[in-house]
């Protein structure tokens, strides 16, 4: 099955043109920084929505809609919350049955490498948080019929 990762892949495209490290880390703070002019209620800043494997606190809410999964995020560390952006916005609208699919591989092509080791593993375990979302779903249809 061939996903469609338009918004995932113009995040690739626009760090692998950075060859500065310091300036990927700019464009990640900058990513950050324009996720705050969208709201992310304080409702959603609840123990259910809070994503576990990150040093910094991570929300994650999905909305799921006709069979795809709609993500928005939030973190109390601005560069956290550039990389919660860029997962967010590169997964939404998949459904579960392609979230499975993805890989570490998604990550390592956001070429990120210059991320500390703690920052890489929580990005790992957004992926891995992203998929546990998308199968709930999926368990939850399962079980429904």
């Amino acid at each position: 099955m061939s996903l469609n990762l338009e918004k995932y892949n113009d995040f690739v495209e626009s760090l692998e043109i950075i060859d500065d490290e310091d300036m990927r880390f700019e464009y990640i703070i900058d990513m950050g920084k324009r996720a705050r002019a969208v709201e992310f209620p304080a409702s959603w800043k609840v123990d259910k929505n809070l994503m576990h494997g990150c040093m910094s606190r991570v929300w994650i809410v999905d909305e799921p809609r006709d069979g795809r999964h709609y993500f928005r995020g939030d973190s109390d560390a601005i560069i956290v919350k550039g990389l919660v952006t860029m997962m967010t916005e590169s997964f939404s609208g998949l459904t579960g049955e392609e979230l499975s699919e993805l890989t570490v591989e998604q990550i390592s092509k956001l070429n990120l490498g210059a991320l500390t080791t703690q920052r890489q593993v929580g990005m790992l375990a957004m992926l891995e948080h992203l998929k546990k979302l998308g199968r709930q779903s999926v368990d939850a249809l399962a079980g429904a019929e």
